[in-house]
């Protein structure tokens, strides 16, 4: 028979001789010789209680989650706000709204809240149902629709404030579930992103925040290059990562590059750059990192890098970015696979950019809701029929994504460059009167035809011609922006091509 320890005999002799005392106290009736037995047995029960007390109350949360939709409910009543959003609660999202709201307006902020837990940034936009104001830390989200008319920015800046400190409690009660491991914990976070159907950019934001909190470092994301492009290219980078790296193409010898060919982790120390020379400069040495390849069942598709020294094997830190490794590769897989058959269907796939259908559609889009400006310019090649009968169409196909080349970096990311027509092409820039269009129109004329376009070893000229409309200055129906937009560029082509011609009130196509 095993007997028990020896701190167990000591704990019942004392116990023994403490009933004797309180024994012999009560015989002798000695009231205070009573209370002090009484007082030295509480005394030690208290000694001995007080460690399994702080055991248990260390796997209880130290704060019971809020009612969070009672608190979204405050904030909507405090703001005057007609909805409010919150995601990423375990119990599941939350939406609180008047009435009255429609149902279009409710999906807007739920779409918008769900972008600000992807991307942790704060979205404010005003559209006619009201001012949405949208705040995120990854995988939580909370957001208001504050009343029409409500242009004010400190009202907004103050309700961003509120949502953030909601959003920061959201994170806090969870971080307090018991028994949440931190493997478990990622997966979570992933699944629960996976399931709010987000594109390919947002699940690799997601990613990189998740590594930039488990190592205190910079994070970025690497996928390989599509078709047969060598290379790969960055498409999500954390806080503490050079920002300069967010797009850039990372070059085949890149020690990440070897990472994602070879299959195991590669580390770049020193002055070596985990990225190569993506961005050749005296600061390569501030981006030495170790490059983790993502996969998915046996194909390589990409790395998550971690910015700084290798991280100890064998740690927390380490056995959290294996998790999440582990659960990344397969998500931005599918959800790359999703994006690319998306691009297929609005991309033209000789230039890369936007084709007639998604033009057409946002120009639909437009026509049923209207914006409050928008500034639509035509572009087209001058000549181009001649350039094809003289250099062949490989020499066209080669002049087509030059010309591609420069619209694309002429305008802002929320600008559609699209090409409509063989040589034709179309940007579509919302918000911008037309005085900005005309400078941008001018700027890419005087870039096609300053810059050389060489085929077989030489260079030959090209030039543009242009026409730019606005709604509402130029037409008082945003349909008929196209007509405006047209009738301007043949204006442009019989002035002698090469020159920007501005859309008048009223003007329509000659023929």
């Amino acid at each position: 028979m095993k007997l028990p320890p020896a701190g167990v005999w000591v704990g019942r002799g004392l116990a023994a001789l403490g009933l004797v005392a309180v024994v012999r106290a009560v015989l002798a009736a000695n009231v205070w010789a009573l209370v002090a037995a009484l007082g030295g047995f509480l005394a030690a029960t208290g000694l001995a209680l007080a460690p399994l007390v702080r055991s248990w109350l260390a796997h209880q949360p130290v704060a019971v989650p809020s009612d969070f939709e009672h608190m979204l409910q405050l904030l909507r009543r405090a703001h005057g706000a007609r909805a409010g959003w919150a995601v990423g609660l375990a119990a599941g999202d939350l939406d609180v709204a008047a009435a009255e709201l429609d149902h279009a307006a409710r999906e807007r902020g739920a779409a918008l809240v769900q972008l600000a837990s992807a991307d942790g940034r704060a979205h404010v936009a005003r559209e006619p149902a009201g001012t949405y104001v949208a705040v995120g830390d990854f995988p939580f989200g909370a957001g208001l629709l504050l009343p029409p008319g409500n242009a004010d920015g400190q009202l907004a800046a103050a309700a961003a404030d509120d949502l953030r400190r909601l959003v920061a409690s959201m994170r806090v009660a969870q971080r307090h579930e018991p028994g949440e491991q931190p493997g478990q914990l990622v997966s979570k976070q992933l699944a629960a992103l996976a399931g709010g159907a987000l594109t390919l950019e947002g699940i690799a934001k997601a990613g990189v925040e998740l590594a930039h909190q488990v190592a205190q470092r910079g994070a970025a994301i690497v996928l390989t290059a599509a078709g047969a492009m060598p290379g790969g290219r960055v498409v999500a980078l954390s806080g503490g990562a050079d920002g300069r790296l967010d797009k850039v193409t990372v070059p085949p010898d890149a020690p990440v590059m070897r990472a994602i060919h070879s299959g195991v982790p590669v580390a770049a120390q020193g002055a070596d750059d985990i990225f190569g020379a993506a961005i050749p400069d005296r600061r390569r040495a501030e981006r030495a990192g170790t490059a983790y390849p993502l996969r998915d069942g046996h194909f390589v598709i990409g790395a998550l890098v971690v910015t700084g020294p290798p991280i100890p094997p064998a740690t927390p830190a380490a056995d959290v970015l294996q998790r999440l490794v582990a659960d990344l590769g397969s998500r931005l897989a599918a959800a790359r696979a999703v994006h690319e058959a998306e691009q297929r269907a609005v991309r033209d796939p000789l230039t890369g950019l936007a084709n007639r259908r998604e033009f057409d559609d946002r120009s639909a889009l437009a026509a049923g809701n209207p914006p409050a400006i928008v500034t639509l310019v035509f572009v087209d090649i001058d000549h181009f029929k001649r350039l094809n009968d003289t250099l062949g169409h490989q020499a066209g196909d080669s002049a087509l994504r030059h010309v591609a080349d420069i619209l694309r970096r002429a305008v802002r990311d929320n600008d559609l460059v699209a090409r409509i027509g063989g040589e034709e092409f179309a940007i579509w820039m919302p918000h911008t009167p037309i005085e900005v269009g005309l400078e941008v129109a001018g700027r890419i004329r005087a870039t096609v035809e300053s810059t050389a376009w060489r085929w077989s070893g030489e260079a030959h000229p090209l030039t543009l011609s242009c026409g730019v409309a606005t709604y509402p200055d130029t037409v008082r129906n945003v349909a008929n922006l196209r007509g405006a937009a047209d009738a301007a560029l043949y204006a442009a082509k019989q002035g002698g091509r090469n020159r920007v011609e501005r859309a008048h009130e009223g003007t329509r196509h000659a023929g």
